[in-house]
């Protein structure tokens, strides 16, 4: 199982686009001071929340979700979610789902404390394992990876978004974990331009080209191949006029 630490504490993921809203919830009790736990990050209907003021300030930091339910005459609360206030400003800056086996659904975080999320992420709610991560590598409110794994948590493909337009522009594959090629539009025109392979590389299966839509995609949709923008059909395009 992926677990969270993997990923520095640390989805479903649409793309890049702004992840501008805020952590903050929008409740009377929140603007009264006394942090709340958000029902909008977690389904909170019919649960019982606990709290836990970490910094003893009388105000909770952390906030854990209870569902009770009734398995053959006997009563069975489970944990589904987590709210954490990490720098105790009222907004939370860490959150992750379960399901009743305790499984990670998903998982979100602010690493900078803006009020904003810098990483989400989702999990095969089956196996646990990571399946998709969307990431704010420069933290301007904009999501400019994706990160997309298989079946077994083994990370496939990188997609990346260098210009900020919210469309990927350079596409990192990978095969049995090794990065064997990365795939440029150097022009953002949502077209492949050119292709590197990475030296000394070793898969266990073959490379793909740049027919292959594996090599390609879209930071939306889901698996490596959704939504591949148009390649150029050589291994190594002519330059466009």
């Amino acid at each position: 199982m992926a677990k969270v630490s993997k990923f520095g504490l640390l989805l479903l993921v649409v793309g890049c686009h702004s992840n501008d809203k805020s952590t903050t919830p929008k409740n009377a009790e929140a603007d009264q001071g006394i942090p709340k736990v958000d029902p909008t990050l977690c389904d909170t209907q019919g649960k019982n929340v606990q709290t836990y003021d970490l910094n003893h300030d009388n105000k909770p930091d952390v906030w854990r979700l209870y569902k009770t339910e009734d398995e053959g005459g006997t009563k069975v609360e489970f944990m589904t979610c987590k709210q954490v206030d990490f720098d105790h400003d009222g907004r939370k800056d860490w959150v992750v789902a379960y399901n009743r086996k305790g499984t990670p659904l998903y998982e979100m975080a602010d690493f900078d404390y803006d009020g904003k999320w810098d990483m989400k992420a989702v999990f095969d709610p089956k196996t646990g394992l990571v399946a998709e991560v969307e990431r704010d590598t420069d933290f301007d409110g904009k999501f400019d990876v994706k990160e997309i794994y298989d079946t077994g948590g083994q990370l496939t493909s990188v997609r990346r978004d260098r210009n900020g337009d919210g469309q990927p522009d350079q596409w990192e594959q990978y095969k049995d974990g090794v990065l064997i090629a990365i795939l440029y539009d150097d022009d953002f025109d949502g077209k492949v331009d050119r292709r590197e392979e990475i030296p000394g590389a070793h898969p266990k299966v073959e490379m793909p080209t740049t027919m292959d839509p594996t090599a390609t995609g879209t930071l939306g949709g889901t698996g490596s191949g959704a939504g591949a923008p148009p390649a150029t059909p050589a291994a190594k395009p002519a330059p466009k006029k």
